[in-house]
């Protein structure tokens, strides 16, 4: 009987401190979903060229973030988990798509304060929406700058791939970096038609012109 009420009273500490955790984590996840919904927006607005609206969004992310990771301090379990990754990871990608396409060129993000892994991860991610960015410039016959841009992904994939930890280190980094491969390889093949194309349409340009002399 001692020891069925040494038990009894045992389990009901763990489970006030579980419920303690479980109600921190109801109220952190809607945190990290809200943080996520802005960094996409904020990606979509610096496709448009709205480059203010996309920073003033990465800051509200960010804000959310540091909201959520004040209550994880008050659960010493919730604490160890990585339950803002997946919102650092998008947080990286917006961040890094908003420097490059407005100012051209890569520059190291240290504004945010963001952990390694979902850093990496997110920084792979980059690279598919450049690709996008990629494309409308071939459309709207940019061709420098779809160049420019082809360089900085080569150059992120070719970073990112000398990290070759196994996944248990760096969860899901080899697997986006397998996808940014091919996702690199198919822009590069689209920019160097794009480029022949352009060469022939100004080479015709000029026969035209000639014919007409």
């Amino acid at each position: 009987m001692g020891i069925q009420m040494d038990l009894e009273k045992l389990f009901n500490q763990f489970r006030e401190e579980i419920d303690s955790d479980d109600l921190i984590r109801e109220r952190i996840l809607p945190i990290s979903r809200e943080a996520v919904r802005k960094c996409s927006e904020s990606i979509k607005h610096t496709h448009r060229k709205e480059f203010a609206k996309a920073e003033t969004l990465l800051d509200d992310a960010y804000s959310l973030i540091t909201e959520g990771e004040n209550e994880l301090t008050k659960s010493e379990f919730l604490l160890k988990s990585r339950i803002f990754d997946i919102a650092y990871q998008e947080l990286t990608e917006a961040a890094y798509l908003l420097s490059i396409i407005q100012s051209g060129h890569l520059k190291i993000n240290e504004k945010y304060n963001i952990p390694s892994r979902p850093y990496m991860t997110g920084l792979a991610d980059t690279i598919g929406e450049l690709r996008r960015s990629i494309l409308d410039s071939i459309r709207a016959e940019r061709i420098e700058s779809a160049e420019n841009l082809l360089s900085i992904m080569e150059e992120i994939l070719e970073s990112l791939v000398t990290f070759d930890y196994p996944n248990a280190l760096i969860p899901d980094l080899r697997r986006k970096c397998d996808v940014a491969r091919s996702i690199v390889e198919k822009t590069r093949g689209d920019v160097t038609t794009a480029i022949q194309t352009a060469r022939l349409v100004k080479k015709l340009g000029i026969l035209d012109k000639e014919g007409l002399d």
